[in-house]
């Protein structure tokens, strides 16, 4: 009886107990690194991995799982979330899942400020080292998709098969940083553990406000009896990607947006802009394009409920053309601040 009441009581507080367990580790890690630079732990490992693991061949793939981990990648799912999940509080909670992730992260680093391994780094990085980064985001940021998946696929092959995948994503993203030497092993595993503690605690707290739509909703349907076939996501993507050709085809105007893109791209690698400047780019590309294709629907829209030529009419058109002149504006003269003093630079060079 004893052993099954202790079995419930686990079961019952068993993330508390998680959480209570990555945080007393993170705080070990942290007391520890604290009073040494490097840590026994830190040495034996990059040892391991440059004497059996480090390879020629191995690198650029290891280059490339650790930018799946990087702000160029995990910023643009953030976006496509909102357009592609129903409920936006789920949506929501992703945007403000690494958001807060992000700044308790660069709070840990200038609390301890431990300075970045130098002797066996493949590529460079800036900032602080400990807590990593990499390690903190990709487990709270994959880590809630790993929930998200658990809560909402039914098939079990199907659900253990994604989280198995994101799983293994985690995982080689934090060896990343290791093998690329720009960590070390004690600021990835001290990552992991701040990172699990504060992901249960962000469920916790979100998990009823995120629930309750949903519930309201699935409560209305039942009551008037409408049955709703869930559209999958692939048509989602399909007819999403139809809409967006059929701009390109008929707009004269997204033709010169995207010919202007693919400039802005070639100019971008050819002076090297930096992950931060790229981000910018790339925000900006999607917003003028996003403000191209609304501005066509409006215009589809209008010409579809008043074919005659009517005052109202031709406000909501120039409204609509208006939001693409302002963000194509801005979009130009961030371009300018970014690629002048490049160019210039070059020039001086040259």
């Amino acid at each position: 009886m004893e052993k099954e009441k202790i079995k419930k009581w686990i079961k019952k507080y068993l993330k508390w107990i998680v959480l209570l367990i990555g945080l007393i580790a993170f705080l070990k890690i942290a007391q520890d690194v604290l009073q040494k630079e490097i840590m026994n732990m830190d040495i034996y490992v990059y040892y391991i991995t440059s004497k059996y693991i480090i390879k020629d061949w191995i690198t650029p793939i290891i280059k490339v799982i650790t930018n799946i981990g990087s702000a160029i990648v995990i910023i643009p799912i953030t976006i496509l979330c909102f357009f592609v999940i129903k409920n936006k509080r789920t949506s929501l909670c992703i945007g403000a899942n690494l958001s807060i992730i992000f700044f308790l992260n660069q709070l840990l680093k200038n609390i301890v400020q431990r300075e970045r391994p130098s002797q066996y780094r493949i590529i460079s990085q800036s900032g602080y080292s400990f807590p990593s980064g990499h390690s903190m985001v990709n487990v709270a940021f994959y880590g809630f998709f790993i929930y998200l998946v658990y809560y909402y696929v039914k098939n079990k092959k199907l659900k253990w098969t994604l989280i198995t995948i994101l799983s293994i994503i985690i995982g080689l993203i934090g060896f990343s940083r290791i093998y690329l030497g720009v960590h070390y092993a004690s600021d990835v595993i001290a990552g992991a553990c701040i990172a699990i503690s504060y992901l249960i605690l962000f469920i916790h707290l979100t998990e009823n406000w995120r629930v309750e739509k949903e519930e309201t909703v699935t409560s209305l349907r039942r009551k008037r009896k409408i049955k709703v076939k869930t559209k999958k996501i692939a048509n989602s993507f399909k007819y999403a990607f139809c809409g967006l050709v059929s701009s390109f085809k008929t707009e004269r105007n997204m033709k010169i947006h995207v010919f202007i893109m693919l400039i802005v791209i070639f100019f971008g690698w050819l002076l090297k802009i930096s992950k931060i400047e790229w981000i910018i780019c790339i925000i900006l590309f999607g917003l003028v394009i996003a403000c191209e294709i609304i501005n066509t629907s409006i215009e589809t829209i209008v010409d579809m409920v008043s074919p005659y030529r009517e005052k109202k009419a031709k406000l909501a058109k120039d409204l609509a053309a208006a939001s693409v002149l302002v963000i194509s504006i801005s979009s130009a003269i961030v371009g300018l601040i970014i690629f002048i003093p490049k160019i210039l630079e070059t020039w001086k060079i040259g």
